[in-house]
């Protein structure tokens, strides 16, 4: 009698050829699909279709019929996840980004991220994403190299800084100082400032070095305790508000480095009796949903958080489908939204 044994084989899929040559998943594709136009080397055709051989690589049919149909699937990775759920920009920026998409019936993959986690190729393989993404980066970054040697397509949404990769994102520092120059124009002297994140963002430092440009243009010396840095949080701003107040009881304005960082400055002052814009003015940055409906509306720079998204993912195909990009930088212009949180003295 004989016994028949059932063995479940793996198929060899793109992404292993794609680690065994050493390119991204998008180039494999390109080259064993013979992808007309697309800007691969001879030795790295080779290397892709030598990969291949070795592996006893079958094409999944499916999976080629959608190639043809350029339907690709995109991440968007969201590093420190937590102001994910506490900051409205970035549902903005993925609002943005999933209108491009689903103009192109793109699939769109959310993949918050902890601060210190830098397996992007990894996650990005794993998923089979075409490619990525990326919100709130910071200095300690260190998975893009690995990203730029395999040359799979990614955009950031901020600055860093390394000239080989694509960014989209709004000029910080001289928004940032436009708020501050308000404040100034109302006859304000002793203006503190809550920074929206610490200094490992690039936003975060840009925003401090506009507010004290600003300050150093008017001939006023900047007073570095009059700075106070945040978590993306809402309770971050009611601490350091707190402690602004109680340290200088002679503050008369504040720079809010963000709408979730102005919010919970407004309930310290608040909790201490104190009226806005009556005894202390407050100026945000972003433009929150909510900002608007506060009582009184919140004075504060809107920036195009859709229009970052949808500019990423744009880039973002052009990519994907082999096209160079010159321009690696794009900033999108601000405006400030003068409203009703602060009064000349």
């Amino acid at each position: 009698m004989t016994t028949m044994i059932n063995r479940e084989v793996k198929r060899v899929s793109a992404s292993d050829v794609a680690r065994l040559a050493g390119v991204s998943r998008t180039t494999v594709s390109f080259v064993l699909n013979n992808s007309p136009g697309k800007k691969i080397s001879e030795r790295t055709r080779q290397r892709v279709l030598q990969a291949a051989k070795e592996l006893g690589y079958q094409p999944n049919e499916h999976a080629r019929d959608l190639a043809r149909i350029r339907h690709y699937s995109i991440g968007v990775f969201v590093c420190h996840s937590q102001s994910l759920f506490s900051d409205a920009y970035i549902p903005k920026v993925i609002e943005g980004v999933a209108q491009t998409l689903n103009r192109y019936r793109h699939r769109l993959i959310l993949q918050p991220l902890k601060i210190d986690q830098f397996n992007y190729l990894d996650i990005a393989e794993s998923d089979e994403l075409n490619g990525v993404i990326f919100i709130n980066i910071h200095d300690n970054d260190n998975g893009f190299p690995e990203l730029l040697d395999r040359g799979f397509p990614f955009v950031v949404i901020g600055t860093i800084n390394d000239s080989r990769i694509v960014q989209v994102d709004i000029d910080n520092l001289n928004s940032a100082k436009e708020a501050v120059q308000y404040l100034i124009s109302l006859g304000h002297r002793k203006i503190g400032m809550i920074s929206h994140a610490s200094t490992l963002f690039y936003a975060a430092r840009a925003r401090i070095e506009g507010y004290k440009e600003a300050l150093r243009e008017a001939g006023y010396s900047v007073d570095e305790r009059l700075i106070k840095k945040g978590d993306f949080s809402e309770e971050s701003g009611y601490g350091a508000m707190a402690e602004l107040l109680e340290e200088n009881s002679d503050i008369t304005a504040i720079f809010a480095g963000n709408d979730v960082i102005a919010y919970g400055a407004i309930k310290a002052i608040r909790d201490r009796g104190m009226k806005i814009p009556d005894d202390i003015s407050i100026v945000g940055f972003d433009d929150d949903y909510l900002s608007r409906y506060l009582n009184p509306p919140l004075s504060t720079i809107t920036l195009p958080a859709a229009g970052l998204g949808s500019e990423a993912a744009r880039l973002l195909l052009k990519l994907i489908s082999g096209e160079s990009i010159i321009n690696k930088r794009i900033l999108l212009p601000t405006h400030f939204s003068i409203r009703e949180t602060c009064r000349r003295i």
